[in-house]
């Protein structure tokens, strides 16, 4: 028999679902949060920041924002597959969500731009997972918020008067409980770390992508809403943010971010294929990396050549593009003694040998040799005739050995599809019609944002989308009720 009765039951405690949880909770919404995981947070830990266009803090800074420039922009990158009235509604109410958060005990770092990108990205001090579990989730707890871990919803039973009977089944030993909730908000995070369904989308190379994440986006409020009737709604979007040092052996995440990743994918350093031959203008798209993930995604295989020469240079001297605020000096100091340990430790992207030759027969990339005479012949030249990257990042691959190769896969944050939404981020079934009570936020209902590529060019969109789809949703449920 049901025992409890919610409002409003909330699947997936990650950025997304704690703002759904935060608004409920305002709304004097008895909401309970399900995490199928022993801790919350989720994905939503790794997040550097939120879009916004008129907030606070960029008025503070006298940063102006067109906002109809900022829709044409996002439209135009999806090929006009997003939704010209959610993007609208999202642009108007990003700013005034900044400082919602803000009133709920989140902090910010600065507002900053990515590479040649629009002044959007409002940085988290202690990134997402400060702004989780110092802010959203202490305030929503205080009011009233109930969260399970370690709980899986398994099932929704509509019920005649338009409510859910919701299974919850314990992670740990399987038993199972029935609620009742009139409402349902799947927040999921999508699918990224569900091969099967990734392998199903158009677009990608499922053994070269690599996700780096909680691991817990295994599409399971997608599963729950095609059980109801919803559209499977694949656009084949993935967050990548270009390579990533590709080892199964480590934790994507603990590679992700250090100097010897930033070295080779925030660098525009010599990168080449399968065969041993550049495949794009590598500064182009460090600059991008929605760009830089889709070039290496059409490889096979895909390495940074470089030399010791270089190593050196990057870890003494200074590399070639600043990344301040992100990394503090315009060098690595630790880089050496990171691919030194990376040898140690055996770690299989890595690969060391004395010439070019030996490189090319340890990695299988015959054209190689070749390859690296030529680029050494356009860096002399002060001139990239095969993709005119910029003459100062044509830093020649010679000198005395060893020479290096890194294997790099393409890093992938997210999913941006899977599920179809209206306004008011209710899931639509295959005719276009709300499913009564059903909702979906963050990536489980994002697909409406995008075509085939994240807009990197506006930054901090889809975090931002969290909490605005969190709350839109939220608002609908209380506006009916």
């Amino acid at each position: 028999m049901t025992e409890e009765k919610y409002d409003v039951v909330i699947v997936g405690a990650g950025l997304a679902g704690f703002a759904a949880a935060a608004e409920a909770v305002d709304n004097n919404l008895k909401t309970l949060l399900v995490e199928k995981g022993h801790t919350t947070g989720g994905t939503g830990n790794y997040v550097e920041g939120v879009f916004a266009a008129d907030s606070e803090l960029q008025k503070k800074d006298n940063a102006v924002i067109d906002k109809k420039k900022l829709l044409e922009e996002e439209l135009n990158y999806s090929h006009y597959k997003g939704d010209g009235r959610m993007w609208q509604r999202y642009i108007d109410n990003a700013g005034k969500n900044v400082s919602w958060l803000q009133e709920r005990g989140v902090k910010f770092w600065m507002v900053v731009n990515m590479g040649t990108s629009v002044r959007t990205w409002h940085l988290f001090e202690g990134k997402g997972h400060d702004a989780i579990h110092k802010g959203l989730e202490p305030y929503a707890t205080k009011k009233g918020l109930i969260i399970k871990t370690l709980t899986k919803v398994t099932d929704l039973e509509p019920k005649d008067d338009q409510s859910y009977d919701v299974t919850l089944t314990m992670v740990e030993d399987g038993t199972t409980e029935v609620i009742n909730a009139k409402n349902v908000v799947l927040a999921s995070g999508g699918y990224l770390n569900d091969s099967e369904l990734f392998g199903k989308t158009p677009h990608q190379n499922p053994d070269n992508v690599i996700p780096v994440n909680s691991g817990k986006s295994t599409g399971d409020g997608l599963r729950l809403a095609w059980k109801l009737g919803a559209k499977k709604y694949f656009t084949g979007m993935s967050m990548m943010f270009g390579g990533q040092l590709k080892d199964n052996t480590v934790p994507a995440f603990k590679l992700w971010g250090t100097a010897m990743w930033s070295s080779v994918c925030d660098q525009p350093q010599m990168w080449v294929n399968e065969l041993g031959e550049r495949f794009v203008n590598e500064a182009a798209c460090v600059v991008n990396w929605a760009n830089e993930g889709n070039a290496m995604n059409r490889q096979d295989r895909v390495f940074c050549i470089f030399s010791q020469s270089i190593l050196d240079d990057f870890t003494d001297k200074a590399y070639p593009r600043s990344m301040k605020p992100m990394v503090p000096e315009d060098r690595y100091p630790t880089l050496r003694d990171d691919i030194e340990q990376a040898e140690k430790d055996g770690r299989k992207f890595l690969h060391k040998a004395a010439t070019i030759e030996d490189l090319a027969a340890e990695i299988d990339t015959p054209n190689l040799p070749a390859y690296v005479k030529h680029y050494n012949e356009m860096a002399a030249k002060g001139e990239d005739t095969d993709f005119h990257k910029p003459a100062k990042y044509m830093l020649p691959v010679a000198g005395d050995g060893p020479f290096y190769a890194i294997e790099l896969g393409v890093g992938a944050y997210t999913t941006g599809d899977g599920l179809r939404v209206n306004i008011n981020n209710e899931v639509l079934d295959t005719k276009g019609r709300p499913i009564p009570g059903l909702y979906a936020i963050g990536s489980d209902g994002s697909a409406v944002l995008y075509g085939d590529t994240y807009g990197v060019n506006v930054p901090g969109t889809h975090a931002g989308y969290c909490i605005f789809s969190g709350r839109n949703a939220i608002k609908a449920i209380a506006d009916k009720n």
